[in-house]
């Protein structure tokens, strides 16, 4: 085997087991909002500081809404936490999910965080700690609906050439809890971590 050969195995091999690869990125700003679009994920995300974000991951035919806060939670458990928005006031249920060593909250049902999300200026979520005060995050809503259908819509997309690539019905993508494999965006400035010291802000059940 050549050199050239050789070096041509190796970088398809590690296009392989790169999991997380995204290829043909495509990067769009809209207002507050970012969608990154990709051959095999996409996600539309805003941030709100250095410990705090929300955001649409889709990868293949998943698709979920994610929160970060700055909070301890126990992997696994799920919480309530109240969601304020003009499109809709109510409580959402949210799993303690670690993803790449951090801590994400995932939303569901999704079609209501998504009903949440798509009319206003700013979105709130209020989460009780056992304390017995509210953690409140608040997060800009300007440019989300656009960010949002773009990701989903390339979702959409991206099942329907599958689909046809394998003869097999058409359906759109499925909104569902992520794999270990799906990582979202984490804000800026925070190292990631897989075991976080106990902290007070701890989530109440």
């Amino acid at each position: 085997m050549t050199k050239a050969s050789l070096y041509a195995l190796l970088s398809f091999l590690s296009l392989l087991l790169a999991p997380n690869l995204v290829l043909a990125g495509e990067k769009v700003v809209f207002q507050n909002w970012q969608a990154d679009l990709g051959n095999n994920i996409s996600e539309a995300y805003t941030i709100a500081d250095a410990n705090s974000s929300l955001g649409v991951f889709c990868s293949r035919e998943q698709c979920l809404f994610y929160l970060r806060q700055g909070l301890q939670c126990s992997p696994g458990m799920q919480y309530s936490v109240l969601v304020n928005s003009l499109g809709i006031s109510t409580a959402l249920n949210m799993e303690c999910t670690v993803v790449g060593g951090s801590l994400f909250q995932i939303l569901s049902p999704f079609d209501t965080a998504l009903r949440a999300s798509q009319i206003g200026d700013s979105i709130g979520f209020a989460v009780a700690l056992q304390s017995g005060a509210f953690a409140v995050s608040q997060f800009s809503l300007l440019g989300a609906k656009a960010a949002i259908d773009r990701v989903l819509t390339a979702a959409s997309q991206r099942k329907l050439r599958e689909q046809r690539m394998q003869g097999t019905p058409q359906s759109p993508p499925k909104q569902v809890a992520p794999s270990l494999e799906i990582i979202p965006k984490a804000p800026p400035n925070r190292a990631p971590h897989l075991n976080p010291k106990p902290s007070s802000k701890e989530i109440a059940i």
